[in-house]
């Protein structure tokens, strides 16, 4: 199966996924755009100020998905989960925040652009979110994180995104309060609860 995990930059993605690894079928986790690029520096800025420029920097990350997705078909064909830090609905979610920041809307044209490509698409996507202060603190602690990824109305709008994401089974998980442990915990219900219990197995 596929686990996408979702959500804005210091919410606790690349954390959940770790906790959750002992419990599946030897994932492959597979990192986000960022990290799956071969050459971050390359990537576009985060905030284009126009529907053309953030449409063109949507089919830079969809390169990227075609990398992403080629490790998932891998695993997959291994017999292994998969958890994307990350899913293709990043990229409709944030062009759909930077359009309602910056006064344009090309969401159709971006759902046409990445409908039209194969991509890594979740059994299920855990979207997780935070209180806007909390995710300030801690971006504090990232050296160069571009404000944008914590601005509280980027946040609402992103978050906003997922009342109709492609993906078909999507839950939310507050990162608020309580440790990963328990964040995880609440996560495998969800897993039990809408791919079934098979898809889980012992901590070792």
């Amino acid at each position: 199966m596929i686990l996408g995990i979702e959500g804005v930059s210091c919410v606790g993605k690349t954390t959940l996924a770790a906790m959750l690894t002992p419990h599946l079928n030897w994932p492959a986790v597979i990192p986000c755009y960022f990290h799956a690029s071969p050459d971050p520096t390359r990537l576009p800025a985060p905030e284009p100020f126009t529907p053309d420029h953030q449409l063109a920097n949507i089919a830079r990350f969809l390169d990227v998905e075609d990398l992403r997705l080629a490790r998932a078909r891998q695993a997959l064909a291994e017999g292994r989960d998969v958890i994307l830090d990350r899913t293709v609905d990043t990229l409709l979610a944030h062009a759909h925040a930077v359009g309602r920041m910056n006064g344009f809307d090309c969401d159709d044209q971006a759902q046409h652009a990445v409908t039209s490509r194969a991509v890594a698409m979740p059994d299920l996507t855990v979207v997780l979110t935070a209180d806007p202060d909390v995710l300030a603190r801690r971006a504090r602690l990232r050296k160069g994180m571009p404000t944008i990824f914590y601005d509280r109305h980027f946040s609402e709008h992103f978050n906003g995104y997922f009342d109709h994401p492609l993906a078909s089974v999507v839950v939310r998980l507050d990162t608020t309060t309580g440790s990963p442990e328990e964040l995880a915990e609440r996560t495998l219900d969800h897993l039990r609860r809408h791919l079934g219990e098979h898809t889980l197995r012992e901590a070792s």
